[in-house]
């Protein structure tokens, strides 16, 4: 069901939940009682997992600080904007990979694996997508973006997300999402995507990508529903899908779906497939000030010890908090206060905040 707090309530709810029974008090944090790793990487290696951060050009050439924690944090680097088809397909033919291809050299030069993301979108289309695209060239122009670029990188991709949020609420029975792919192609557009990706580069990692399944929302569970019955039509007609990413946009206001969201995973990899977290952040809009350092902190650790254990790669959405809400790879709502959000690990000045000791702590942990 979905919960509602009043006014009065909010307070008292977010000082429960700081000191709620899981593994990770917040009180310990505050002390500095926590698992001492050099790097989020190593503190992942203790439970055989992978960390990742969404990043690209933009910010590794322009920002040496940011750059050099990524390189010395995180065992991977997921590309945020640089091989969207906007980006990279600029014409109906022409492809830019300048992008793309300096992210690739800066991973390889500081040891980090590259994943990509993303090649079938209904999001950040080219600008000449809808005036050329129509239901007589529709698959041709997918299969042709996603061989030429696959291609491309054939070889040096720890993993592509192949075909991004595919679910929604457009009144269909199998709930997929209308336009614009579904309503060109037909709806074995996500089948027929990811047999082209699995032509165009047989040894990488191919992932269907859902974003808003987490909580204790009648929307979520619709979206859980959903997309564990597409993963079971895929594998039944032998789909060379590797696996499912759980974005992990987490509300700080509302509680996990623990029992439902447990189920899902459970079921997808009973069916074989493998699970990533892959864009991991922590929405504190609706946070008291005082507190929400503290309930970001808890709600990462929450979610990390509840899909963590399910999770080999866990991407991380951004690195450090904004210093201003403009232009962030999130979409949050604005703080009633005019406050700028905190939903990272480090803060605008780069400093490690009470997050980044909760990840450490149960990435350390996982499954132990």
């Amino acid at each position: 069901m979905e919960h509602k707090l009043t006014r009065r309530s909010l307070l008292k709810y977010f000082a429960a939940i700081c000191v709620s029974a899981t593994r990770l008090p917040i009180v310990d944090i505050a002390k500095g009682q926590v698992y001492q790793a050099p790097s989020l990487k190593a503190a992942a290696q203790r439970s055989g997992k992978l960390v990742a951060m969404f990043s690209g050009q933009g910010q590794l050439m322009t920002d040496p600080i940011a750059a050099r924690i990524i390189a010395a944090e995180f065992d991977m680097l997921a590309t945020g904007n640089d091989l969207k088809m906007n980006r990279i397909h600029p014409k109906p033919d022409t492809y830019d990979f300048s992008y793309g291809d300096w992210d690739l050299d800066w991973s390889k030069r500081n040891g980090l694996l590259f994943r990509g993301h993303t090649l079938v979108w209904h999001n950040v289309l080219p600008t000449w997508f809808r005036s050329y695209v129509n239901k007589e060239n529709a698959q041709r122009v997918m299969t042709d973006h996603i061989t030429t670029v696959v291609k491309h990188y054939a070889g040096n991709l720890y993993s592509w997300d192949v075909v991004n949020e595919p679910i929604h609420n457009d009144g269909r029975a199998d709930g997929l999402r209308v336009k614009p792919w579904l309503e060109l192609v037909g709806p074995d557009y996500i089948e027929i995507a990811f047999r082209t990706a699995a032509a165009a580069d047989p040894k990488a990692k191919l992932m269907l990508n859902e974003c808003f399944i987490e909580h204790d929302l009648p929307a979520h569970t619709q979206r859980r529903d959903a997309l564990l019955q597409l993963a079971i039509r895929l594998k039944n007609k032998n789909v060379p899908i590797t696996g499912v990413g759980i974005q992990g946009h987490i509300k700080a206001d509302i509680p996990l779906a623990t029992s439902s969201l447990k189920n899902l995973l459970t079921a997808l990899q009973d069916l074989g497939l493998e699970i990533m977290i892959t864009e991991l952040d922590v929405d504190d809009s609706h946070v008291p000030n005082a507190v929400r350092d503290e309930v970001v902190a808890q709600r990462f650790a929450e979610y990390l010890e509840l899909v963590g254990p399910f999770a080999r790669v866990i991407t991380f959405q951004t690195l450090a908090d904004p210093a201003k809400n403009q232009g962030q790879e999130f979409d949050f709502p604005g703080r009633a206060d005019g406050l700028t959000h905190r939903p990272d690990l480090f803060d605008t000045s780069y400093q490690k905040k009470l997050s980044y000791y909760a990840a450490i702590k149960t990435l350390a942990h996982l499954g132990k």
